[in-house]
C-alpha cells in the first residue's frame, strides 16, 4: 500500500504541475475562451474519471461487493459530464478506448495496474483502494476548482467532487464494518473528518429554501419536486421522468405522453444529506378514486445539497437495474436568497 499510496502522490503531483507547465507552453488555439491550464484539468480528469470506475469494475468483478458496482455507475456519470465540457470547449477526448483498463496517460495506466493488484489482496484492502482514489479525485478536484473561471465548469466540477465525497463516505462506511477506524490515506485527517461528518461545523444544512422545481439540464424536460418539512425532519421529492425505453410505436395515451413516468420518495435528513425511500404508484386513473392506485417499494435515493443552488440525486432502483447520479440545479434562481437568508439566520 505504500508504494501504490506513493503512485498516486506523484500522479496528483503531474496533475498540477502539468497544469502550471501548460500555462506557458501549451497550444493557445482555444486561449479566448479557456487557459491552457483549465484545458489540462479538464483532460486529465475526464482520465481519471475512467480509472476509478475502470478499477471499481474490477474490483467488483473480484469481490461481488455492490459498493463497488454502484460506484463504477457513477463514475460513468462523471466521465459523461466532463466529456460534456470538452464537447462545449472544442477539446479533443483523451479517451481513444472504453475498454476497460485501457489509457493513453502512461501514469494512470500504471495505477490502474497497482491499484488492482492491492485491491486484488483482499476485500478490506479493496475497500482501501476505493478510498484512496476518492480523497485523489477531491484533492485534484479543489486545485481544478481553484484554478478555474468559468461557471459552467465549476458546476460540472462541484457536482463531482459532491459525488466523490459522497463514495469516500461509502467506502470508509464499510471499511468500518471491519472494525477498523480509518485513517486519511491523502488528506489531511481534519478534511477526511469534516466529509465523514465528524466535524460538522460549517457544512451546509437542508432547509426549507430549497423547496422548489429542479433540474438537470442535460435532460430538459424531465425534473424534480423538492420540498423539506423542517419540523418532521424529513424531505419529499417527486421525480418526474419517463420509462427506460420509447413505448413501442403506435402506444397511444388518452392524456400525455405513453412514455411518461414519476416516482415520489421520503425520507429523513441530516446536514446536508437526505436518505429517502422510493415508492412507485400504478393503477390509478385521471381525477378519480377508483381504481385505488397501489403503492409498492421503488428503491433508494440519497439527496446531497453543495449549496442553495446545486445538488446530487443519488438513486439505486432495483426492478430496472439502474444507480446513478444526477446533478441538480433550481429551474428559477428567486428562492436561493430565502435558503441562503435561513442559513444565516435561522428559520
Amino acid at each position: 500500500m505504500k508504494r501504490l499510496l506513493s503512485i498516486l502522490v506523484s500522479a496528483t503531483a503531474l496533475f498540477a504541475v502539468a497544469g502550471a507547465n501548460a500555462a506557458v507552453d501549451g497550444d493557445s488555439s482555444i486561449e479566448a475562451v479557456l487557459s491552457d491550464t483549465e484545458t489540462h484539468h479538464l483532460v486529465f480528469m475526464r482520465e481519471e474519471e475512467k480509472l476509478a470506475r475502470d478499477t471499481y469494475i474490477t474490483l467488483y468483478d473480484t469481490w461481488s461487493l455492490k459498493v463497488f458496482s454502484n460506484i463504477s455507475k457513477a463514475e460513468q456519470t462523471h466521465m459523461d459530464a466532463l466529456l460534456t465540457m470538452l464537447v462545449a470547449y472544442n477539446i479533443d477526448d483523451p479517451i481513444v478506448s472504453d475498454e476497460v483498463g485501457s489509457f493513453v496517460n502512461p501514469t494512470l495506466a500504471g495505477m490502474y495496474t497497482d491499484l488492482v493488484a492491492t485491491g486484488s489482496a483482499s476485500l478490506l484492502d479493496a475497500l482501501y483502494v476505493g478510498a484512496l482514489i476518492e480523497e485523489v479525485d477531491i484533492q485534484d478536484l479543489w486545485l481544478a476548482i481553484e484554478e478555474t473561471s468559468q461557471a459552467d465548469i465549476n458546476a460540472v466540477y462541484a457536482n463531482l467532487l459532491a459525488g466523490s465525497e459522497n463514495h469516500l463516505r461509502a467506502f470508509v462506511g464499510q471499511i468500518e464494518n471491519f472494525g477498523v477506524e480509518y485513517v486519511a490515506q491523502v488528506l489531511d485527517q481534519s478534511e477526511v473528518d469534516a466529509i465523514l461528518g465528524d466535524d460538522v461545523a460549517g457544512e451546509f444544512e437542508i432547509n426549507p429554501g430549497l423547496n422548489d422545481a429542479w433540474y438537470n439540464r442535460e435532460t430538459n424536460g424531465q425534473g424534480f419536486f423538492i420540498t423539506v418539512f423542517p419540523d418532521l425532519e424529513m424531505v419529499s421529492l417527486a421525480w418526474f421522468t419517463y420509462d427506460t425505453e420509447r413505448p413501442a410505436e403506435g402506444t397511444d395515451a388518452n392524456l400525455g405522453d405513453a412514455g411518461h413516468r414519476w416516482l415520489t420518495a421520503l425520507g429523513p435528513y441530516s446536514g446536508d444529506l437526505a436518505q429517502l425511500e422510493i415508492t412507485v404508484t400504478t393503477g390509478g386513473i385521471f381525477d378519480s378514486m377508483e381504481p385505488v392506485p397501489t403503492n409498492a417499494p421503488g428503491g433508494t435515493i440519497q439527496l446531497h445539497f453543495n449549496d442553495c443552488n446545486s445538488g446530487i440525486v443519488s438513486y439505486d432502483i432495483p426492478s430496472i437495474n439502474r444507480t446513478g447520479e444526477i446533478p441538480i440545479e433550481r429551474v428559477a434562481t428567486d428562492n436561493v436568497a430565502r435558503c441562503e437568508a435561513i442559513l444565516e439566520h435561522g428559520n
